[in-house]
C-alpha cells in the first residue's frame, strides 16, 4: 500500500474509530474523509452522529452521514445483519483508488477468532481479519491489528479525546460482549498475552487458507461453466465432498459475495448439485442467492420483488427508461430504427414483461417462435425470463430487450 494518498475513514464516534480518524488526520498530502453510519437502532444514534460531524469539523476532514433503514429478516443475527448493511453502504461510497480504513485492533481480532471457534468455523472463518484485504474494487485495511486495545486507551488520553460510549457494548446478550467481559478477562488473567497469541493464530489459519485458495483457483480455472462466472455441476460432482466444499465457499467469495455457513453450504450442494436437471433451485441467505439452471450453477444478488403484470409507456424515446424494480434503465439507443419510426408516427413504445403466450421473429429467422421455445434454446435461466422487458409498437411485440428483436422492413 506504499505510495497510497486516499483514504475513507469508517467512523463511528467510539474509541477504535476516533484514534484511527486522529492518527490519520496528522498525515500530510493526503485525502481523507470519514462516514459515519447510522443503524437507527438506538435513540442515541442520531446524537452520535452530530458527535462525529462536529469532530470532523474540528479536524477539518470531509464528513457523511448515511442512514440505514434495516429490516433485519426472520431467523437472521441482528449483529451480522446490520454489519452486512453497513458494509454494503461503505462499498457504494468507496471512490476509485480510495482504501477503506476500520479500527479494529488485536482484541476485535481475539473476539472474532473465539466467534468463529464457536460457530464451528474452518479455515476461512478462523483466519478471523485481515490486515489488508480486496473489497469494492479496492481495498479495506485495518492499520490497528497488531495493537491492544489499551495502547488506544493511552493514545486517546493523551491528545484528550472526545469519543462515545455505545451503552449496547455493555449487553451481554450479544455474544461479542459476551466473550468481552466475560471470558477473556479470565483467559488473560490465566495466560497473559492471549489477545496477541489468538490474534497470531488468526494470522497463522489465514496464511494456510491462503495456500489452500492459491490451489483451489488453479482448479477452478478448470470448472468454469457456460457463462463467464458460473460453475460447471458436472465438473463439481467429480471432486470428493471437502474439495466441492472447499471450491464453493472460494467461488462464492471471490464472486464477490458473503460466506454462507457450513449448514447452507451443505444446503448448495445437496439442493443444487444433486438435483434433478429440470430443478432450479435456490439457496439463500443475507443478500446472496445460489442458483442452478442445467450444468451452470450461478452466485448472485437476491433477486428483488418484480411486478410482472406492470407495464409502462415509454414516450420519451430520446431518454433511456428507468425500470426500479429491475435496478436498470432500458436504453433508448439500443431501440435502432424502431425509435425513428415510432418518433415519426408520434407514438411511444409499451414495455411489458412475459405473461405466457407471446412470440416473435428475430431478425435472421424466416418464421415466429414462442419466447418459451427462444428462452430455452438461448438458455436463458428460468428466473430471468418474467424479468426480461418486452418492447412493443403498437400491439406487435418487436423486442426482447437485450436478447433479439424483430428486423424493421
Amino acid at each position: 500500500m506504499l505510495g497510497q494518498r486516499k483514504f475513507l475513514v469508517a467512523y463511528s464516534g467510539g474509541l477504535d474509530s476516533h484514534v484511527l480518524l486522529h492518527v490519520m488526520s496528522q498525515i500530510p498530502d493526503i485525502s481523507l474523509r470519514a462516514v459515519y453510519i447510522d443503524h437507527g437502532l438506538q435513540e442515541s444514534s442520531l446524537w452520535w452522529g452530530r458527535h462525529c460531524r462536529g469532530i470532523c469539523s474540528d479536524l477539518s476532514v470531509p464528513f457523511q452521514l448515511i442512514p440505514l433503514n434495516l429490516q433485519v429478516p426472520s431467523g437472521e443475527s441482528l449483529e451480522a445483519y446490520a454489519r452486512d448493511k453497513r458494509y454494503q453502504a461503505f462499498a457504494g461510497l468507496l471512490e476509485e483508488g480510495e482504501v477503506l480504513l476500520t479500527g479494529h485492533h488485536q482484541n476485535d481480532q481475539a473476539e472474532t477468532l473465539l466467534i468463529q471457534l464457536m460457530r464451528g468455523a474452518g479455515g476461512a472463518g478462523l483466519s478471523a481479519m485481515p490486515m489488508i484485504t480486496s473489497f469494492s474494487g479496492g481495498h479495506l485495511m485495518r492499520p490497528f491489528l497488531n495493537f491492544h486495545r489499551s495502547a488506544l486507551e493511552d493514545y486517546a488520553a493523551k491528545y484528550q479525546l472526545d469519543f462515545v460510549e455505545d451503552e449496547s457494548n455493555a449487553d451481554l446478550r450479544y455474544d461479542r460482549n459476551y466473550l468481552r467481559h466475560q471470558i477473556l478477562p479470565q483467559l488473560e488473567d490465566r495466560w497473559p498475552g492471549c489477545y496477541g497469541t489468538l490474534a497470531r493464530a488468526a494470522l497463522l489459519q489465514g496464511e494456510t487458507q491462503r495456500l489452500l485458495d492459491g490451489y483451489l483457483s488453479e482448479d477452478m480455472t478448470s470448472m468454469t461453466g457456460s457463462v463467464v462466472g458460473t460453475l460447471s455441476v458436472k465438473a463439481l460432482k467429480q471432486c470428493e465432498s471437502a474439495r466441492q466444499r472447499a471450491l464453493l465457499r472460494l467461488w462464492i467469495t471471490t464472486s464477490g459475495f458473503i460466506a454462507p455457513s457450513a449448514k447452507k453450504l451443505q444446503h448448495v450442494v445437496s439442493d443444487a448439485l444433486f438435483c434433478s436437471e429440470e430443478a432450479s433451485p435456490c439457496v439463500h441467505w443475507g443478500s446472496v442467492e445460489v442458483r442452478r439452471f442445467r450444468d451452470d450453477l450461478y452466485a448472485m444478488e437476491a433477486l428483488s420483488e418484480h411486478d410482472e403484470s406492470q407495464s409502462f409507456y415509454w414516450d420519451e424515446l430520446s431518454e433511456d427508461l428507468p425500470v426500479e424494480s429491475l435496478g436498470l434503465s432500458l436504453q433508448s439507443s439500443l431501440l435502432g430504427g424502431w425509435r425513428a419510426l415510432a418518433q415519426q408516427e408520434e407514438i411511444g413504445l409499451t414495455v411489458k414483461f412475459r405473461q405466457g403466450g407471446e412470440s416473435i421473429k428475430p431478425s435472421g429467422r424466416d418464421k415466429s417462435i414462442s419466447l418459451k421455445n427462444l428462452f430455452q434454446q438461448l438458455a436463458v435461466p428460468p428466473w430471468m425470463r418474467s424479468r426480461m422487458p418486452l418492447i412493443y409498437f403498437k400491439d406487435d411485440l418487436i423486442m426482447v430487450y437485450g436478447l433479439c428483436q424483430v428486423e424493421l422492413d
